[in-house]
C-alpha cells in the first residue's frame, strides 16, 4: 500500500527544484523490516560483537570502524534477508531505465561499508549503486545519520543539493534530518496489520520495539509519502516528477 500522505510541506518540495537524486537508507528500508537483521537482533540470533565492540553500527559514534565492517560483512548470516526481492528489483530497473526520470541512485547507511555492500548483493540490488554511489558509515566518520555534516559529506561527493533530493527511510530521526535540509522524504513503515500473516506482523512489532524512540510515525510533518516497502515507491516518483 502507498500513501503520499502530505503534500510536500517546504518551499523547495512544491516543485520549485528538479528531483536529481534519491537516496536510499539500506537495512529495514530496502529489505522489509519483518524478514531482516533487526528481528534477528531482537531474537538474540545475531553472533556476538567482537572483543572491545559493544553496540552494532549505528547506535554509537564509539567503535572502530574497520575492526567492526570487516565483522559483520563476514559473520552476520545474511540468509536473514530473505534473498532478492522480485517486486523491488522491478522498481529499481524502471529508476535504473529513467521511467521516473534521470535520477542519481544512492545508498547511505549508519553500517559500516563492507556490510553495506553485503546487503545490497544479498537482496539483488548491488548492481543499481556504483561504489561513488555508495555510502557506510566509514565515508562519513567523524559523523553519521542523521548529523547535518554526514548528509553534507553525501551530497558533496554526489553533486546535488537538498533541494533536488529525495530521502528514503524507516528511521524517523533520519526523516526529520532530512526534511530540515530541504529534502523530500518517503517513510517506509514495515509491512503490519496484515490478519493473513500473523507472523511477520509480530516479526515487524519486534522489530520496531528495537528503535526506541525512533519507530515509524507517518502522521509526523516530516514525512511527505509513507509507503510499506521500498518497492511500493513507483507511484509516489510518478507522481513528484510529473509536476
Amino acid at each position: 500500500m502507498t500513501a503520499t500522505r502530505n503534500q510536500p510541506n517546504s518551499t523547495a518540495s512544491r516543485g520549485s527544484s528538479k528531483i536529481t537524486t534519491i537516496i536510499f537508507d539500506v537495512d529495514d528500508t530496502l529489505y522489509d523490516v519483518g524478514t531482516g537483521l533487526t528481528v534477528a537482533e531482537a531474537d538474540g540470533r545475531l553472533p556476538p560483537l567482537p572483543r572491545g565492540v559493544t553496540l552494532p553500527p549505528g547506535r554509537s559514534k564509539r567503535f572502530d570502524p574497520e575492526e567492526l565492517d570487516e565483522y559483520w560483512a563476514t559473520n552476520l548470516d545474511f540468509s536473514l534477508l530473505g534473498g532478492p526481492d522480485k517486486e523491488c528489483i522491478e522498481t529499481f530497473e524502471a529508476m535504473s531505465n529513467g521511467n521516473y526520470g534521470q535520477l542519481n541512485i544512492v545508498a547511505f547507511s549508519n553500517g559500516p561499508r563492507k556490510y553495506v555492500t553485503r546487503v545490497l548483493k544479498e537482496i539483488g540490488l548491488d548492481s543499481y549503486f556504483t561504489s561513488d554511489k555508495l555510502f557506510g558509515v566509514n565515508d562519513v566518520l567523524p559523523y553519521c545519520k542523521p548529523d547535518n555534516d554526514s548528509f553534507g559529506l553525501v551530497l558533496s561527493k554526489v553533486d546535488a543539493v537538498p533541494e533536488e533530493c529525495i530521502m528514503v527511510e524507516d528511521s524517523m530521526k533520519n526523516i526529520r534530518a532530512a526534511k530540515a535540509l530541504g529534502m523530500r522524504t518517503i517513510l517506509v513503515k514495515g509491512r503490519s496489520g496484515s490478519n493473513s500473516n500473523e507472523l511477520v506482523d509480530k516479526n515487524t512489532e519486534d522489530a520496531e520495539a528495537t528503535k526506541a524512540g525512533d519507530a515509524p510515525d507517518a502522521t509526523d510533518s516530516a514525512v511527505d509519502a509513507v509507503v510499506e516497502v521500498a518497492s511500493e515507491i513507483g507511484a509516489v516518483l510518478k507522481s513528484w516528477m510529473s509536476e
